[in-house]
């Protein structure tokens, strides 16, 4: 599992350890109003892709010729593993919403994405991520040689070779 990955879950594992606090009754029953309405029965297929994607990724670094059959195996493994536990993931978020929405904001949010540009917004999200995704890497790409350039440059001043 790749760092990013690890760093995200281990971050969600203690954001929500350190929320006590319960969620009253109502405000869980608007947030499952607003979790319908940003579909996010779509998040555990997106999260199983990226997932997918970048163990792949990290294994063929280490495995160039890594078969195919063990591509799909790892795939299949990953995709069911993520998929199988998405409802606990559901609920483990509760708390994050609770924490940076009040009960009167996540009305608000219900109100946005029950208009008509609240679902183009929410439809057209994950499309415009996807293509972003290119343009990203290239800025990342661009600025990878500056800032390793930078770094050298500081770590001379600091007496490193």
């Amino acid at each position: 599992m790749s760092l990013l990955i690890r760093s995200v879950i281990t971050a969600l594992f203690l954001m929500l350890s350190l929320s006590s606090n319960a969620i009253t009754p109502e405000k869980e029953q608007d947030l499952q109003k607003l979790m319908a309405l940003l579909d996010v029965s779509a998040m555990p297929e997106q999260m199983a892709d990226i997932l997918v994607t970048n163990i792949i990724a990290q294994e063929k670094k280490r495995m160039p010729n890594m078969p195919k059959n063990v591509e799909r195996a790892i795939s299949s493994i990953i995709r069911n593993i993520t998929l199988n536990q998405a409802p606990e993931l559901f609920k483990m978020t509760s708390p994050l919403y609770d924490k940076y929405y009040t009960h009167s904001e996540i009305k608000e949010l219900i109100k946005f994405f029950s208009s008509p540009i609240g679902q183009k917004y929410n439809a057209v999200l994950q499309p415009m991520m996807n293509d972003m995704i290119p343009v990203a890497q290239k800025w990342g790409e661009k600025l990878g040689p500056i800032a390793a350039k930078e770094v050298v440059k500081e770590l001379r001043k600091l007496g490193y070779k």
